[in-house]
């Protein structure tokens, strides 16, 4: 037994010509019918203005004659398939063609010989003369529409007919017209792969809805080509920072293993080194999973409202112990922000370390921030080497770190400010970094008071 046709499960061109045929063949036939329709209203309102004019016609003659005969009434076109009786007080009755204009159960009966027509536009009149009431009735046959009625009919349904057969092949047509551009470009999206990244689906050469499909849909490639290539840079560059450590530490291990067991300066250093280099891959492991939660939406900021100028006063002392040598001196406005504190708090602990690695023993970095209106302006300055400009503009990119800044002292994994420029613009504002080189550089923030407002 066949199953129940689901429209769900049918092409898209399929459903669009059915629904194309549907909307035309009922169309038509609403048409077809209202024609028909006005056609036989048309004909009895003609039919009863005629039967009216003629009823009208013999009152007037009988209001000038005593008498009239069949064939008075024919001379005033009384003629079938219009039928008339003049019927008098004294009950003589004038009737034409052997016809017997009757009334039963109040409705009209046209008699003639052989045959009986109930189907009437009928018109009836009377004229009173002296003591003499003529009555006069005229009727038309609508039989005689009846081929007609016929005849229009069949024409509708056959034209009805024939308009389901070419609304259906138009609707094939017009289909394949219109998805043949889609056709095309989905053969050619099926096309791209791995190997061909950069490859696009064809767009058409009209400039309609289907194109603007096909350029949305290569805008959604180009950021995935660009997500693609940025995932495999940063597992690459992820690679390369790891590789780096484990390879200092494997080296110590060699070196350990073969005359740390009995050289006690040669163990203190391998340990120290080992030591450091753990530090810092357990630093790098952080901010890659700080990123990867970030982008994949896992990390939800807690706003909160505290003082910012007390949690740079946080920043500052923590750096006392923590910063030998650097003095951090705060220079903020006292004011409330509604903010993830713990976010804001890193976001300035990565640019005063940054800070830390470029600048002399004894420099100071000073932290400000000052309301301006609905947001407020945060700066970090220091008096170090500063940033060249050709490194300005990348300095914010995933591991990112100048080629003068790539020393054994000032090393760093270069996620630190791609992780701050993250915790700006989650925070709907904006990072910028102005510096020059012997002069030093400047870090600025500019972000909303309150960030749920």
């Amino acid at each position: 037994m066949m199953g129940k046709l689901d429209p769900n499960r049918l092409k898209l061109s399929t459903r669009i010509t059915w629904n194309y045929a549907l909307i035309f063949t009922s169309i038509l036939l609403i048409i077809n019918f209202a024609v028909y329709a006005s056609t036989q209203i048309y004909n009895r309102v003609a039919s009863s203005t005629e039967v009216s004019n003629l009823s009208s016609s013999m009152i007037t003659m009988l209001s000038q004659r005593d008498e009239v005969s069949p064939e008075d009434i024919r001379s005033l076109g009384v003629i079938p398939p219009y039928y008339a009786s003049v019927t008098s007080a004294k009950g003589s009755v004038y009737s034409i063609e052997d016809t017997l204009i009757g009334n039963e159960d109040g409705k009209l009966v046209l008699r003639r010989p052989g045959r009986e027509t109930t189907s009437l536009s009928s018109s009836e009149k009377s004229l009173t003369r002296g003591e003499v009431t003529y009555s006069v009735v005229v009727v038309k046959d609508l039989n005689v529409y009846r081929f007609l009625n016929t005849v229009n009919l069949v024409t509708l349904i056959i034209a009805s007919l024939m308009g389901v057969v070419v609304s259906y092949v138009v609707g094939i047509y017009m289909s394949r017209q219109s998805f043949a551009p889609i056709i095309k470009m989905t053969k050619s999206a099926a096309a791209i792969g791995p190997s061909n990244m950069h490859d696009r689906v064809i767009l058409p050469e009209a400039k309609d809805e289907i194109r603007d499909l096909g350029e949305t849909f290569n805008g959604l490639l180009d950021r995935l080509d660009d997500a693609y290539s940025n995932q495999a840079k940063f597992v690459s560059d992820a690679s390369h920072e790891l590789r780096t450590p484990l390879t200092v530490i494997k080296g110590y291990t060699d070196m350990l293993r073969r005359w740390g067991k009995d050289d006690r300066e040669i163990l203190d250093e391998s340990i120290d080194a080992i030591k450091a280099e753990c530090e810092n891959m357990a630093l790098l492991v952080e901010n890659l999973l700080f990123i990867a939660k970030g982008e994949n939406r896992k990390l939800n900021l807690s706003p909160a409202r505290f003082n910012l100028r007390d949690m740079l006063l946080e920043v500052d002392k923590e750096g006392d112990f923590n910063l030998k040598g650097r003095d951090i001196v705060v220079e903020a406005e006292s004011f409330e922000i509604v903010a993830d504190r713990k976010m804001i708090k890193q976001l300035v602990r990565i640019f005063v370390d940054n800070s830390v690695k470029f600048t002399e023993a004894g420099s100071v970095i000073t932290l400000t921030a000052e309301l301006k209106g609905p947001s407020y302006v945060m700066k970090v300055i220091d008096r170090g080497e500063g940033i060249p400009k050709e490194d300005l503009a990348k300095i914010f990119e995933r591991f990112y770190v100048a080629d003068k800044a790539r020393t054994k002292d000032k090393a760093g994994s270069g996620l630190g400010l791609s992780i701050a420029k993250w915790i700006v613009e989650t925070h709907k504002g904006t990072l910028t970094a102005e510096s020059e080189q012997g002069i030093g550089t400047t870090m600025i923030v500019e972000m909303p008071v309150d960030i749920i407002a």
